[in-house]
């Protein structure tokens, strides 16, 4: 896993919208990516809906989530819409983005489950794997996001 106060890897990927979604892109606000082992998995399924389940909480905070999936954007985006998601999924089918965030296992296992929260500069704040308690992840990430807006509110002028 990267390193927290680490540049977060600026990457692309293919929505199942057919749109791209591109990290730098996003710089001025804060940016949750997790990676999720599998689509239409019961785990992945828990975790996808916590995000979800929270989803306005994070945009109040001006924050935008991206989940990844070692599949297909189609396939990710099937799995979006049954689970009613609202945020973007994208397809990591080749590892690369895996690879630039330093989440997949050893040995070709797949992928951990690992969540990034990076800051409007483009800094990795928080870092979380836990590939048991899916929701840790989501109340993490909101707590990150907390404390990165309570810096930012301190900051001189």
């Amino acid at each position: 896993m990267l390193k927290i106060g680490t540049p977060a890897p600026d990457f692309t990927t293919c929505l199942a919208s057919g749109e791209m979604f591109t990290l730098s892109q996003h710089r001025g606000k804060n940016v949750v990516i997790f990676f999720y082992v599998m689509d239409f998995t019961p785990g992945c399924k828990a975790q996808i809906i916590t995000f979800r389940d929270s989803y306005d909480q994070f945009t109040a905070k001006d924050t935008a989530i991206i989940g990844i999936s070692p599949s297909t954007p189609s396939r990710a985006g099937e799995f979006a819409d049954a689970n009613r998601v609202s945020f973007p999924i994208g397809g990591d089918p080749t590892a690369q983005i895996r690879r630039l965030y330093d989440v997949k296992r050893p040995f070709g296992l797949g992928t951990s489950r690992v969540t990034y929260v990076i800051d409007p500069q483009g800094i990795i704040r928080g870092v979380f794997h836990n590939e048991i308690m899916m929701g840790s992840h989501t109340r993490n990430a909101l707590k990150t996001v907390d404390a990165i807006g309570t810096l930012e509110r301190n900051l001189p002028a």
